[in-house]
């Protein structure tokens, strides 16, 4: 189970990283590399909060509502990454069925 879970995360901070560096409002950065650094340490550091808080959350609704909700947690935090991801996915996909020219 924590397979899945460690590819979903990797998946939605590889494609939010390259999402926004592509992201029009970020060509005003290209060249910057200073500045490209920060908006990734940014990135990263949200996933490192994340990190952080995770295992306290866990913690606390452990103590609420027993260890069956943690896995509820768990279903409705990967459920919410992969809508969050689908409409990525849906454009990457269209964009490769497409025939190149």
């Amino acid at each position: 189970m924590s397979i899945f879970c460690i590819k979903l995360l990797v998946l939605c901070t590889l494609s939010h990283k390259h999402t926004h560096s592509a992201h029009p409002a970020l060509t005003l950065l290209q060249g910057n590399s200073k500045a490209l650094a920060t908006v990734s340490a940014i990135i990263d550091g949200m996933g490192s909060i994340g990190a952080a808080l995770g295992p306290m959350l866990t913690g606390y609704i452990t103590s609420r509502g027993g260890f069956d909700m943690v896995f509820v947690m768990l279903y409705l935090s990967a459920g919410t990454a992969g809508l969050m991801l689908s409409k990525i996915a849906a454009r990457e996909f269209f964009s490769m069925s497409r025939p190149r020219r």
